[in-house]
């Protein structure tokens, strides 16, 4: 090897000792000289001069092309490179990777001077490091939504494939780029803020509409999370973003519903204000005639006429009672009356003078009641119905008791209203809080059964609960029921419309 001669003993022993073999290629004679670091890279016989032939017979034949044309390209830029693989013995591949350049020892010879080197194990942790982030790519694919990371210097590093659809790039074009590349100089200006502050350690949320491939419109929920290496330094943003566009469309519509919902129910109640309303005058009407007849057959004995006119009126007070009911329960929460500072004690006890219940029958008001500050009207058309309730279904009414007692909870008031009388079966408990329900016959208890229908009503109005348990000895029947400490902000009195103007309003409507 005379044109390696010319190299530093040293050189040669220090190229040796790290692996890098030299050799000398002979255009004229198509000879290829090597030293025996590069004789081992082809598991040759170190004694012997290797031919051309021997040496392609060792090169993978998908690259012994990439070698010929990199000799033949030398000859015209003076340089050669190239990368190869050459099989081993064992099995497997060694990767070499060989550098040159022309040496002119003679005018008309063509001889290329160079080293290969071993880069087996860098090839195999490039191999690695792909098969991992190709793992890790399809895992992160799996994901619905969108995933990605950026560093510092707001560089890609990586995305999900599901940006291809909205930046419309393959994937190797969606990373090594400068994110304000793919969003645009406006849409990075207004995100910026976000990046930099998970990048001083806060964790970001917010939602962000994006234009789909398909030109339909995607919502995300978008998470922009710190990123740190080892040491706890924050190196770049991992951001996550969650496609919630059917959420949003779920949301639109229930509101959608909900509103319709509303208007449905006011509808409802202005139908069961003018029915109740627009039906006294001729039941009024009918009233009176029933009296105007009782007079003109008194003397007249014949017959059931008294039994049946008393039956009519008996229907009549009924069906009078009935809409008196539903007219107070289309005005229950609406009708909210002003906001009074209540000693609940006398409050209680007021109501039961009113009830005037039979002569026996108890109403106490317990001490635990407490002065609260609330839209007095509601609560005590709550108490009244409840405790008239007691009264009207107790089996002996000069034996009755009611208890009325309270629980402060904080930002609540737990009352309860207890009585002595049958108790209500636990089958029944939902029941009696729907309209027109009653336990017993008509005829043997009047009532619409409206009551319990207008209690529930106003307690949750302002978003209480009324419930039923059994008395506190295992009889009788107990309504308990939450009202807020703090009135809710409702319409004031002024704004609530009057009887007539509803009704008026109401009408239109309905016509409309």
């Amino acid at each position: 090897m005379n044109a390696m001669t010319t190299s530093s003993g040293d050189t040669e022993r220090l190229l040796t000792s790290v692996g890098v073999g030299m050799w000398l290629w002979d255009g004229d004679k198509l000879r290829l000289q090597m030293d025996s670091v590069c004789k081992a890279f082809f598991e040759l016989d170190l004694d012997r001069e290797p031919r051309q032939s021997i040496l392609e017979d060792k090169i993978v034949a998908e690259d012994l092309e990439s070698y010929r044309r990199a000799i033949q390209a030398c000859k015209d830029s003076g340089k050669f490179a190239c990368e190869f693989r050459v099989r081993r013995a064992a099995g497997g591949y060694r990767y070499l990777s060989g550098r040159g350049h022309t040496v002119n020892q003679r005018a008309a010879a063509f001889f290329i001077q160079g080293v290969f080197i071993d880069v087996t194990a860098t090839k195999e942790l490039e191999n690695r490091l792909k098969t991992t982030q190709s793992r890790m790519q399809e895992l992160v694919d799996g994901i619905p939504g969108l995933f990605s990371y950026i560093d510092r210097n707001y560089r890609v590093w990586f995305m999900s494939s599901q940006y291809r659809d909205i930046f419309k790039r393959e994937a190797n074009a969606l990373v090594d780029v400068h994110i304000r590349d793919l969003i645009g100089e406006q849409m990075f200006a207004e995100r910026k803020p976000r990046y930099d502050e998970a990048l001083s350690g806060t964790e970001v949320h917010y939602e962000s509409s994006r234009p789909m491939r398909d030109g339909s419109e995607a919502c995300f929920s978008v998470t922009h999370k710190p990123f740190r290496d080892e040491n706890g330094d924050i190196i770049g943003v991992i951001t996550l973003g969650i496609d919630v566009t059917e959420r949003r469309k779920m949301e639109k519509d229930i509101e959608a519903k909900s509103e319709e919902l509303q208007r449905s129910n006011r509808d409802l109640e202005q139908f069961a204000y003018i029915a109740s309303h627009d039906l006294k005058a001729p039941l009024r009407a009918i009233e009176v005639i029933i009296e105007w007849l009782r007079e003109d057959l008194e003397e007249y004995q014949g017959g059931d006429v008294h039994e049946n006119l008393g039956l009519l009126s008996q229907r009549t007070g009924r069906l009078a009672r009935l809409l008196d009911d539903l007219l107070a329960y289309s005005r229950a929460g609406r009708k909210i009356g002003d906001v009074r500072t209540v000693e609940m004690r006398e409050f209680v006890q007021d109501i039961a003078t009113l009830l005037a219940p039979p002569e026996g029958f108890q109403i106490i008001a317990d001490e635990s009641l407490p002065v609260i500050t609330v839209h007095h009207a509601p609560l005590e058309t709550v108490l009244r119905n409840l405790i008239s309730n007691a009264i009207k279904h107790h089996p002996n009414p000069h034996e009755g008791l009611v208890r009325v007692y309270a629980q402060d909870q904080g930002d609540s008031v737990l009352f309860s209203v207890e009585d002595n009388g049958e108790g209500i079966p636990e089958q029944y408990a939902e029941r009696v809080f729907q309209m027109f329900q009653t336990l017993k016959p008509r005829d043997d208890t009047e009532g619409s059964g409206m009551g319990l229908a207008i209690v529930q009503r106003i307690v949750n109005w302002q978003n209480g609960k009324v419930w039923i348990t059994s008395g506190s000895d295992g009889k009788g029947t107990t309504f308990k029921f939450t009202w807020n400490k703090v009135p809710m902000a409702m319409p004031s009195i002024e704004e609530d419309a009057s009887d007539d103007q509803y009704q008026d309003e109401a009408s239109k409507d309905l016509i409309g």
